[in-house]
């Protein structure tokens, strides 16, 4: 897999595209790319020999939709097989993004 195994998520609420920027890199650690008003490309650095997934270089590209923002993450890179673990990153950032937002309005 070079690159070409992505997992794609929808974040359907009411955070700004800009503070989701600002969330991807400060807290994630991604340097921004390609910069465009309708989205933007990331990427964090890693290892390209390891067994963990979280390790590996990973790219997200993040795009404005109608109904919020919506994000494609792949590995920056070689990879032999998919451990599941680009899928489980993917949750945790929708997670961490609409926690706040659902706390907020309890």
């Amino acid at each position: 897999m070079w690159g070409w195994k992505t997992v794609e998520r929808s974040i359907n609420n009411d955070i700004p595209f800009d503070d989701v920027k600002k969330y991807i890199i400060h807290e994630l650690n991604f340097f921004e790319k390609e910069i465009n008003d309708s989205y933007s490309i990331f990427k964090r650095s890693g290892t390209q020999l390891t067994f963990k997934g979280d390790k590996f270089p990973i790219e997200l590209a993040l795009g404005k939709t109608d109904h919020g923002c919506f994000f494609q993450l792949r590995y920056d890179g070689f990879a032999l097989f998919d451990t599941g673990d680009l899928s489980m990153f993917a949750d945790k950032i929708v997670e961490s993004l609409t926690k706040p937002l659902e706390l907020k309005s309890i």
